[in-house]
């Protein structure tokens, strides 16, 4: 007698299935995106890597994911609101060209990949998937450009080497030391994922390689975020008294292992008599937001578009800070949209505190850690967006629908692991004794 078949198809790859594919092909385009691998060996340029992992997700996600999850979250509107602000602005310019203008074509490209994300995303495991896959691919593009400043790939300025991004988009010091940043405070989910001791050695290590190359990238907006990155959590955190002293003792131990060329560059932050160009940076910074409002008058509803600041405004210089940015080239529907946006930031992350601390009243244990950490993270990183925003334009940022998507994911998250609890899905854990 033959055996009876079990009907079960059997699997190529045992546990890995759709979802995990799609997962890993998202990440995967975070890197393509951030590290740019086609621009540092410019022979891979003219296959379009971008552009064919973009259609093979979207392929996946069309054909191979059954059950999309329901864009049911407030950030949705908010960046399709900002969006539609690039957009029109976009259109009704007469500086621009809505086939041509480059942060549009971008932007779509952000977007497609927002609702792949928030669509496919189900699970806490499926977030933790992608949030870990950002922050490897950011250590292994921070890693790539420490290795070329030892290699050489620098930029000289006022007779200082300084190190820059590997790659030519994000190559610029100053927007290079702003990434690196805004990627470390997505750290703190990771620590909650954290069990064995290499898993701590990567986190210290990804510290230390960030710390260091914000040193050797004179970047004086970024010098002033690490600062700020590493006095707001401790201010906000249970044990600030003893983590004080150690933050104190650090601080002037940081300073006298920089290199004196840095410790100078640093310096004109407050000291004008040291680097007449330095001055000159600051004071056209203040400058350019001027000219944004400016700019904003003469085209008040919709902007002159994006990145046309400086020919709006009879120059060649973009926007050296966000505020004048958003007015200037995206107008009044573009302030309005973006501040939709930031409210929509503080809205969710709102939620998620509410639904963590209904879990733990529940006596849950780790339920909703992870969302709780990640959506901390996000804000953290959020506020240095926005810090960079004094010294650079940032409005076209991926930053905003990467983490947006994050930290909505993780709210809905925590809204469904609240509704198993109130029905009672979800085991309260034992006491300790037991």
């Amino acid at each position: 007698m033959s055996p009876v078949k079990s009907g079960k198809r059997k699997q190529f790859c045992p546990g890995f299935g759709v979802s995990d594919m799609l997962n890993w092909l998202l990440v995967l385009y975070m890197w393509l995106t951030v590290h740019r691998p086609y621009e540092i060996w410019t022979a891979f340029a003219a296959y379009r890597p971008v552009l064919i992992c973009a259609i093979c997700f979207v392929i996946v996600w069309l054909c191979g994911t059954k059950e999309k999850r329901v864009l049911g979250n407030i950030f949705t509107p908010a960046i399709l609101f900002y969006m539609s602000a690039i957009t029109l602005s976009t259109y009704f310019s007469p500086l621009t060209n809505i086939f041509i203008n480059h942060e549009l074509y971008v932007w779509c490209t952000y977007i497609v990949f927002f609702l792949v994300l928030m669509t496919s995303v189900k699970t806490e495991r499926d977030l933790k998937i992608i949030v870990t896959g950002f922050s490897i691919v950011a250590f292994l593009f921070i890693a790539h450009s420490y290795i070329g400043y030892l290699q050489g790939v620098t930029t000289i300025y006022g007779g200082t080497r300084r190190l820059r991004g590997i790659n030519h988009t994000i190559g610029d010091v100053n927007d290079y030391g702003a990434f690196i940043i805004c990627s470390l405070p997505l750290l703190l989910p990771l620590l909650v994922l954290c069990k064995k001791y290499w898993h701590y050695l990567f986190v210290l290590g990804y510290v230390l390689l960030t710390l260091r190359s914000v040193m050797l990238t004179g970047s004086r907006t970024a010098f002033v975020m690490v600062g700020m990155l590493m006095v707001l959590p401790i201010l906000f955190s249970r044990h600030r008294f003893k983590l004080l002293p150690l933050l104190l003792i650090a601080m002037p131990v940081s300073w006298w292992i920089m290199p004196e060329s840095m410790q100078n560059r640093y310096r004109t932050i407050w000291d004008d008599s040291i680097s007449q160009g330095a001055t000159y940076t600051r004071n056209l910074r203040v400058s350019q937001f001027y000219a944004g409002i400016e700019n904003w008058t003469n085209y008040p509803i919709f902007g002159s578009g994006p990145a046309t600041h400086g020919r709006a405004a009879g120059g060649h210089y973009r926007a050296h800070n966000l505020a004048g940015e958003v007015a200037s080239e995206l107008g009044t529907v573009g302030i309005i949209a973006f501040l939709t946006m930031l409210l929509c930031f503080g809205i969710n992350h709102y939620n998620i505190w509410k639904n963590y601390k209904y879990l733990q009243e529940k006596d849950l244990g780790k339920e909703g850690l992870y969302c709780w950490w990640l959506s901390m993270g996000v804000m953290y990183a959020i506020a240095m967006v926005l810090l960079q925003g004094l010294g650079l334009p940032t409005a076209y940022r991926f930053t905003w629908v990467w983490f947006g998507a994050f930290q909505a994911l993780a709210a809905m998250i925590m809204q469904e692991k609240v509704n198993d609890a109130i029905q009672g899905k979800l085991i309260p854990s034992l006491p300790k004794r037991w």
